[in-house]
């Protein structure tokens, strides 16, 4: 034990549960081992700052800090594993609750000015782990209503966003690290936010900014890409949706050393990874093209004076309004690429589409409104 925490570990040994002194104690008593633990805490944290600055070497005060953080967390758990016992009097809990409370002030004043030598991949104290547990929890059931009923998000998302947070909260592994709290605590904090979950690309954005590498969400957007590429009819427009898509996604915000898994690769490198196979795949394959029998010709198609972004957003009313009532957006949105042409091209791009139908901008909302209010002009006058 470092000389540092001596007289703490001293303290908690001696009153043990199953010790003799514990029945010694009396109301005055366990007042004054808390006034001295208060005191130890003070004194406790100006020398870590004595200490820190008086070791020049950064080797040295990281090695300082993490040793006197595992300390911590072991007389944390300590006190945790004794507040288990039966039988203890009010005034014996009210002593180990009153000194767990010093160490964890210490532990956290150690996190907050020391947080550069601060180990993440240290296991969190028991206490510390179930109020986090139960917190998240708690928020789970507000993602869960949240969720219910939004037509703008697939059932598969809402179902791996919900399991995640569930394997988390019924986690019974021995070791659970800070790293792991905190990444699900700030993850469920963004998704909670007013605009994260208005629509797919809203959730995948924060997604990728906190690295969710998840194996469940990985195999959801291979999934997703492979339905984009198959919708069309030729290697080029398949090469050239693909690239699209990875330019999409590239662009999207990282948050720099933070990911689900750090046993797995970045979410941004495994979907690259998949999307340069599968157009070196397509680039090599010799098997000469031919016109798909079911291509529809132009004549076949729906022609509209329509931008891309307003037939995205009159698609969504429609769906959101339940006039379409297929379960599956991307559905929906792979037979009007077949099917409908717009003011600008003859071949709607999948991804194009996908994006405008997800995240309209203002403009396009104020056009389509004009739209909707030509309509009932034209409806009075039938």
């Amino acid at each position: 034990m470092p000389i540092l925490l001596y007289k703490w570990d001293t303290l908690i040994t001696t009153f043990h549960p199953s010790s003799d002194n514990l029945i010694a104690l009396t109301d005055e008593s366990i007042q004054l081992l808390i006034f001295e633990s208060e005191v130890e805490r003070g004194k406790v944290q100006s020398l870590l700052i004595e200490d820190i600055v008086n070791k020049p070497k950064m080797r040295d005060k990281q090695l300082y800090v993490q040793v006197n953080q595992a300390m911590l967390i072991r007389l944390l758990n300590k006190l945790y594993n004794y507040k288990q016992e039966m039988d203890l009097s009010e005034s014996v809990i009210f002593l180990y609750n009153s000194i767990s409370q010093h160490l964890e002030s210490t532990l956290n004043f150690i996190e907050d000015f020391f947080g550069n030598y601060f180990d993440r991949n240290e296991k969190v104290p028991h206490g510390y782990r179930m109020i986090s547990v139960k917190e998240i929890c708690r928020q789970l059931e507000l993602l869960q209503d949240a969720l219910k009923g939004n037509q703008a998000i697939e059932c598969n998302l809402k179902n791996i966003l919900v399991n995640n947070f569930n394997k988390f909260c019924l986690n019974q592994k021995a070791v659970l690290t800070y790293n792991e709290v905190v990444y699900q605590k700030d993850l469920m904090n963004e998704l909670l936010t007013d605009d994260a979950l208005a629509s797919e690309m809203s959730i995948r954005e924060v997604l990728f900014y906190f690295n969710f590498n998840d194996d469940d969400y990985v195999a959801y957007l291979y999934e997703k890409l492979k339905s984009i590429s198959e919708l069309l009819n030729t290697k080029k427009e398949r090469i050239a949706a693909l690239r699209f898509e990875q330019k999409t996604i590239n662009q999207l915000r990282t948050r720099l050393n933070y990911q689900f898994s750090a046993s797995m690769p970045s979410l941004k490198e495994q979907v690259n990874q998949w999307i340069e196979e599968e157009i070196k795949f397509l680039e090599n394959d010799s098997v000469p093209e031919t016109p798909s029998k079911n291509q529809i010709e132009p004549e076949d198609k729906i022609h509209t004076s329509l931008s891309v972004a307003k037939l995205a957003l009159l698609l969504r009313l429609m769906v959101v309004d339940k006039i379409i009532t297929n379960r599956v957006v991307a559905h929906v949105l792979r037979i009007a690429v077949r099917t409908v042409t717009t003011l600008q091209t003859e071949n709607i791009a999948f991804g194009s589409l996908e994006t405008k139908y997800h995240n309209p901008d203002r403009g396009t909302i104020t056009a389509v409104k004009d739209i909707l209010f030509r309509w009932i002009n034209i409806l009075n006058k039938l």
